[in-house]
């Protein structure tokens, strides 16, 4: 019969084997050959009635005869019994030990994320300590130094030289305006900023250093009400040069006398750099003589 041969040739390696069900059984050749058998049977099955789509209607089929459907039956259990449970099983159990591996795996992890967590701890408790050694050691310092940088003469000091720097940011300076007896101060200056279309509110106005006989000239100092009023004022006193009387008279801020020195260097080192360079521009820009891109 077609069935039994088939059943003798596709299964008699895995009805015959001694190691089925193991591990070491089932590897890709042997699934094959199980599945070779399978598709042996149902194509027989389909050759004698005649369709794919097998129902228990169609299989009690008068015309086949008992001997050929017990084959067919015996083919079907020895699939079953001797391949497919065996199969399950071991599946079963890789899956039930691969769960136990993932079981285990999870607690190492968990074991090992305390060991760091104990370690980290450890850790922040002796930064801690040495931070906590280290404040008092800082806090003892910044006590006894505060004790002499809070007493009475040192905060007034302190006060007086903020309000001199608060003073002077509102003050300017006028040099090359020609002194004269009886002069009113408040009037030139008024006159001189008016040629540079400014009519600040002036005040304090007064010469500085003491009078010397001969032509030498006191610049005036004088006090606008802010430090915008300054530095517009600033930003237009080069005008005087095309203004007739005061092409000699040059504006600056008040400067103190740590910032005049260092005004002089800029001023040398300017200087400088255009009589070696005539052909380039160079100006003085945020305390630097720099070079005027071309």
């Amino acid at each position: 019969m077609a069935v039994q041969f088939r059943s003798q040739k596709y299964l008699k390696d895995i009805i015959d084997g001694t190691s089925i069900g193991t591990d070491n059984y089932f590897v890709e050749d042997n699934l094959k050959v199980v599945a070779e058998a399978s598709k042996s049977l149902l194509s027989d099955l389909g050759s004698v009635y005649g369709t794919e789509k097998l129902t228990p209607e169609i299989l009690n089929k008068p015309s086949v005869v008992k001997a050929q459907m017990a084959e067919w039956l015996f083919t079907a259990v020895q699939l079953l019994d001797y391949c497919c449970l065996p199969l399950m099983s071991s599946a079963r159990s890789k899956i039930e030990r691969l769960q136990e591996e993932k079981i285990e795996d999870q607690r190492d992890i968990i074991r090992l994320q305390n060991d760091l967590i104990s370690q980290k701890n450890e850790e922040l408790g002796q930064v801690s300590k040495t931070v906590e050694i280290e404040m008092k050691s800082f806090s003892s310092v910044l006590q006894k130094n505060c004790s002499s940088a809070l007493s009475p003469k040192n905060i007034a000091t302190a006060v007086k030289s903020v309000k001199k720097q608060e003073d002077r940011s509102k003050e300017l300076v006028v040099f090359g305006v020609q002194e004269e007896d009886g002069e009113c101060l408040d009037k030139k200056v008024g006159k001189l900023l008016e040629n540079l279309d400014e009519k600040p509110r002036v005040t304090d106005c007064v010469r500085i250093g003491r009078s010397a006989a001969g032509d030498k000239v006191r610049p005036i100092r004088f006090s606008v009400r802010n430090s915008e009023q300054v530095h517009n004022i600033l930003r237009k006193a080069k005008l005087l040069k095309n203004v007739e009387g005061y092409k000699s008279v040059y504006i600056s801020p008040n400067r103190t006398v740590e910032e005049r020195i260092g005004r002089q260097k800029l001023v040398s080192e300017l200087k400088k750099k255009r009589s070696e360079d005539p052909n380039s521009n160079y100006f003085i820009h945020r305390g630097e003589v720099v070079k005027r891109a071309t």
